[in-house]
């Protein structure tokens, strides 16, 4: 997923539109943030090249095709480099990487953002952060003390399967939209606005933030 392929001003205004949509009816902060990958996985490359050198390796012997030592040493650091070079597509790099790890490197971005873009330092603690890691197809909602005292972490799971649903969908906008409304409706049933800009100021800016990683 090219990330300016899907984030494009016109897609970019929609959520900051949503974010503001929210945040009128609420004391909370809402910040969007997206990555196109949570971590390089450099140890995909070494897993790739290990397994294609181990399939030809396999293929020499099972055959018992006529090859000298040096022969097959070239054969395998061939297979090494072949492989290497296609675990760079990012089906097969999503596969070697494995579930758990992408888990966790998404999370760990997320909780990296979740500092970067000071949402523990809102007024009555409730910054909610809404994360998207495109190679990956994942997403994580975090809440800082004071909304997650009140909601705890299952609250966000609608956010995430909406958010998930447009990455897996090719319309990550759309998931974006859809995750920052429901974000905003436990915002506001628990920090309703007090209305007015004194009452209710906009700590944290609204435009989604965008990097490769």
């Amino acid at each position: 997923m090219g990330i300016e392929r899907f984030f494009t001003d016109e897609v970019r205004a929609r959520i900051a539109d949503a974010v503001r949509r929210a945040e009128a009816l609420t004391r909370g902060e809402i910040v969007t943030v997206v990555v196109e990958r949570s971590d390089p996985y450099p140890e995909v490359r070494m897993r790739g090249g290990l397994l294609l050198a181990a399939l030809a390796t396999g293929v020499v012997l099972v055959f018992r095709l006529p090859l000298g030592l040096s022969e097959l040493v070239l054969a395998q650091v061939l297979a090494g480099v072949a492989g290497a070079l296609l675990s760079l597509w990012d089906p097969l790099e999503r596969l070697l990487a494995g579930a758990r790890a992408m888990d966790d490197a998404v999370r760990a971005r997320a909780v990296r953002a979740f500092a970067e873009q000071g949402l523990h330092r809102t007024a009555e603690g409730t910054g909610v952060l809404v994360f998207a890691s495109l190679f990956e197809h994942r997403a994580v909602v975090l809440g800082d003390k004071g909304i997650h005292e009140k909601v705890g972490d299952a609250a966000w799971d609608r956010a995430v399967s909406a958010l998930v649903a447009g990455l897996r969908d090719r319309d990550p906008g759309r998931g974006f939209v859809d995750a920052v409304a429901i974000c905003g409706a436990q915002l506001a049933q628990h920090f309703p606005s007090e209305g007015g800009a004194r009452a209710n100021p906009n700590e944290l800016e609204d435009a989604i933030r965008v990097s490769r990683s």
